[in-house]
């Protein structure tokens, strides 16, 4: 019987523990004292204005940040559920709120997406490790709400680009390719219709970008690119 007893307390005591481990690990800007990471910071909404970015109740972009604008990665405390905010320069009216999990020495871009009750903060990690020799190294992000959600992104030759479903916030994998001009075609996953033809210019061997798709209509719809190193 006591040792039944004492079994019970000793689970009782593991469950009290996991219990205030959760609550902890879900605690909003749990910050690592001891832990740093390098954060990059995007404005990919069309319709945003300048804005400044906060984590943690931290300044880390002093406003004037414009639509296809990137930050220099900025070197900052990791942790976890971490409050991101877009706050519109002027009016310090927060534009969209996220919520950051990192670990140490790790490089993540953090995106404004969307436009309006769509706005949206997105945030990725980065592998800055060097593409193949005479190539430049590309993921790409699909962040537009005015085409379907899943599509296919191909080649002048009707060849998968990434793999054959791009979903809307999903970053794809890295490719090695070509430097100079890299062109993609666009096309509803289930419809099959030709969204649109589009390119970005000026890629460079050995650096590495992300493309994003961004734009809140078909007809807005732009290619845009983001360096890495």
């Amino acid at each position: 019987m006591k040792k039944n007893l004492s079994s019970r307390k000793l689970l009782t005591a593991m469950a009290l523990m996991m219990f205030v481990a959760g609550i902890a690990s879900c605690k909003k800007n749990n910050i690592n004292a001891d832990g740093y990471m390098n954060l990059k910071v995007v404005n990919a909404a069309p319709s945003s204005g300048a804005q400044s970015f906060t984590l943690a109740g931290q300044v880390l972009v002093s406003g004037g940040l414009d639509f296809t604008n990137a930050s220099d990665y900025i070197y900052t405390h990791s942790g976890t559920n971490l409050v991101e905010q877009f706050i519109s320069t002027g009016t310090n009216s927060v534009y969209a709120t996220g919520s950051l999990w990192t670990g140490d020495n790790q490089n993540y871009t953090v995106y404004l997406a969307g436009e309006g009750s769509n706005a949206r903060v997105k945030s990725y990690q980065d592998d800055l490790s060097a593409p193949s020799a005479g190539t430049a190294k590309i993921k790409f992000i699909h962040f537009s709400n005015g085409i379907p959600s899943d599509i296919k992104v191909k080649d002048s030759t009707g060849n998968n680009i990434f793999p054959s479903v791009v979903s809307r916030d999903v970053a794809t994998g890295y490719k090695n390719i070509t430097p100079g001009t890299f062109s993609l075609k666009i096309y509803d996953l289930v419809s099959g219709n030709d969204i649109g033809d589009f390119s970005v210019t000026g890629l460079q061997a050995g650096k590495i970008y992300t493309l994003y798709l961004t734009g809140s209509t078909s007809a807005t719809l732009s290619l845009q690119k983001v360096q890495h190193n």
